[in-house]
């Protein structure tokens, strides 16, 4: 990936192979139903973003859930010059072994790849996998994980990713973390889960600035900077934003967090993507989940309104637009 000073004084992404997208439900939350897909297209395009990073749950072969939507979905997206970026969401295993799971995951893995895999250059299996293995701490060592876990979890991404590289062999896979959790890394390269991109999470919450500025008792500095060069793996910022959006309020906050943490993150010129959490509230969660309800770029006033942007919207927006320049 290329950078550069603009006159601006802005850096500059020459590389049309960054990846600028944001996160989406399209498949599985009822707020990002299939009566909004249209209108989630339309302000992808606006935003200029080339990418969707959607959940996808797969069932016990291995093939997406309601198959005929997901196809339905990838055709909108790609004849609207969208990439899906799939997150792979494995079931069935439950009461299995370690054996039987990676068994398992490895025939998934295949059956995924022999259909799809032509059609996604990458794609991320599991979604912070991390939080199920750690028991304590904050993860940088390794009694903070659980060690009657991690033969289950390394067996299911290892057993995945295994099959769907023997039929799709140069299809990237991506498998996400979060915070300071960098012993899960040291897991993934001692159990030889073959996994080519870091998908690094990050909130506000995590430590003093953003990711490369980081203040707190355990651990300070440019983490993003510490990651690239000890594990040596492309990365993507793949959810980022401000510690519950704009639950109390904190429009301009969310808005001056992320557009400050975009340009020191991409002028260190380490990442080759990044995706914001989340393109719509969550209002449908509200009740169960009030800390993921407001996340969103956009949001609703209530059921009968059209969607309104919030101030981050717009600073994204300008943000991208600049680099791509």
């Amino acid at each position: 990936m290329l950078i550069f000073l603009s006159t601006s004084g802005i850096a500059q992404i020459s590389n049309n192979s960054f990846r600028w997208g944001v996160n989406g439900h399209p498949l599985t939350q009822s707020d990002y139903n299939k009566t909004t897909w249209d209108k989630q297209i339309s302000f992808l395009k606006e935003l200029n973003l080339n990418t969707y990073r959607v959940d996808v749950m797969l069932d016990t072969q291995g093939l997406p859930k309601n198959e005929y939507s997901f196809q339905e979905l990838n055709s909108k997206l790609n004849s609207n010059s969208i990439s899906m970026f799939p997150v792979l969401i494995i079931t069935g295993l439950s009461g299995l072994d370690a054996g039987q799971i990676y068994t398992q995951c490895y025939n998934q893995g295949k059956t995924f790849g022999l259909k799809y895999g032509n059609k996604f250059p990458w794609l991320e299996v599991g979604n912070e996998e991390d939080n199920k293995v750690i028991a304590s701490g904050n993860g940088i060592k390794a009694s903070d994980y659980n060690d009657q876990k991690i033969p289950n979890v390394m067996a299911k991404l290892k057993g995945f990713i295994d099959g769907l590289k023997s039929v799709s062999p140069d299809i990237k896979v991506s498998i996400s973390f979060g915070w300071v959790h960098f012993y899960y890394l040291e897991l993934l390269k001692q159990n030889n889960v073959n996994y080519d991109i870091i998908g690094y999470h990050w909130y506000s919450n995590m430590g003093g600035g953003d990711i490369t500025n980081v203040h707190t008792p355990f651990v300070s500095g440019n983490l993003l900077k510490s990651v690239s060069d000890k594990f040596n793996k492309e990365i993507w910022i793949t959810e980022f934003n401000y510690y519950r959006g704009t639950k109390n309020g904190d429009y301009t906050k969310q808005a001056d967090y992320i557009s400050q943490s975009i340009k020191s993150i991409i002028s260190q010129n380490i990442i080759k993507g990044f995706f914001i959490y989340e393109l719509f509230d969550q209002s449908a969660s509200g009740q169960r989940s009030p800390n993921e309800a407001n996340y969103g770029l956009v949001m609703k006033q209530d059921a009968n309104s059209d969607y309104t942007k919030k101030e981050v919207y717009t600073r994204y927006q300008s943000l991208i637009n600049d680099y791509k320049k």
